[in-house]
């Protein structure tokens, strides 16, 4: 049986990493690698696997930009971090998050399913076992067009409502969204995700990059789809 790979590049500037629980996206500029989320603690493996792969090192990674504050988002930055030397970049109300200052962010349920009830209530002990390293993001992520010096044609959209600290990234030259937890995806469509923090800013945040017209959205959970399948 074929070994399944743990990526697929989408386009001439983004490849995206199949970490099981999440998905985490990789962006080619001229200047190196972006990494758009680390996966839980521990991926660090998976991800570099997939960087040799394509002809690059961990050393190629210049920038590590976070979508929001969630350890299945943050949780492998020390490690990459460590082994780059790479900028990390994160909403400035996500920090206090992801340096300890007020410990780990937890998902809020609004969801009537027993499973999304039962898998927040478990996820304080999986953090106990997990045990994220925290970090110290050296970048404050905001609304508004990327530096020069990153190498590529892009912005950062401020989409809270999955949490208040979450961020997307609009890749200009392709017009993609990779949106993070603001949405989730089907193998029919995209959704609200089960869990968010403020329904009226996620629905919000939603419509704003609607407006974009992305020609593809990029989840962090579940199939990528156009934005004509976007369901709410």
């Amino acid at each position: 049986m074929a070994k399944k790979s743990l990526g697929v590049k989408i386009n001439d500037q983004l490849h995206e990493i199949n970490l099981g629980h999440v998905k985490v996206f990789l962006i080619e500029s001229k200047n190196g690698l972006i990494l758009v989320d680390t996966g839980l603690p521990n991926s660090e493996k998976k991800i570099i696997a997939y960087i040799n792969s394509i002809g690059k090192s961990v050393s190629d990674i210049k920038y590590i930009l976070l979508t929001h504050s969630h350890m299945d988002h943050f949780g492998s930055a020390y490690a990459l971090q460590k082994m780059s030397n790479a900028h990390i970049g994160i909403s400035e109300k996500g920090i206090p998050y992801v340096d300890g200052t007020k410990g780990l962010l937890m998902p809020v349920s609004n969801s009537k399913s027993f499973k999304n009830k039962f898998f927040v209530r478990l996820l304080p002990i999986m953090a106990k076992f997990m045990k994220p390293k925290y970090i110290k993001p050296d970048m404050k992520l905001k609304e508004g067009i990327f530096p020069k010096e990153m190498g590529i044609n892009a912005k950062i959209i401020e989409t809270p409502g999955h949490t208040k600290d979450s961020i997307s990234i609009y890749l200009t030259d392709s017009k993609t969204a990779i949106v993070g937890d603001l949405l989730q995806g089907t193998d029919k469509r995209l959704e609200t995700p089960p869990f968010f923090e403020d329904y009226i800013s996620l629905i919000n945040s939603i419509n704003k990059i609607k407006e974009l017209k992305p020609d593809l959205i990029c989840v962090s959970h579940g199939k990528d789809h156009n934005v004509d399948d976007i369901f709410v």
